[in-house]
């Protein structure tokens, strides 16, 4: 998005980025959603990628039994850039890191 200001072209801080019209593909919608945001909890996400998956820091905004709706801003946006907003299910939230499994090490 790009808007034409006393002759200087204003662009948004994430306008390089496809980020916020991606969507993971555990992305899940509730069947019912709450309507107004319950608060702004600090989580950890696993979001799964065509290529890959990643762990990233997010916000908690709104949930049900089985989902929550999270706000994630890509790790290194500049400041003022777009939030993905993406429900998920309440397995794919996190308070702490969780643990992996250890890769290479016998019996495992």
């Amino acid at each position: 998005m790009e808007r034409e200001a006393e002759g200087k072209t204003w662009q948004r801080p994430d306008a390089d980025s496809d980020w916020r019209i991606r969507r993971p593909l555990n992305a899940e919608r509730p069947p019912h959603v709450p309507l107004k945001p319950q608060g702004s909890i600090p989580v950890i996400v696993r979001l799964l990628w065509p290529t890959h998956e990643e762990l990233m820091p997010a916000e908690a905004v709104r949930w049900t039994k089985g989902h929550v709706q999270v706000a994630v801003i890509e790790v290194g946006a500049a400041q003022g850039a777009t939030e993905l907003y993406v429900w998920l299910r309440a397995s794919d939230v996190y308070r702490t890191i969780p643990r992996r499994p250890r890769l290479g090490r016998a019996g495992q």
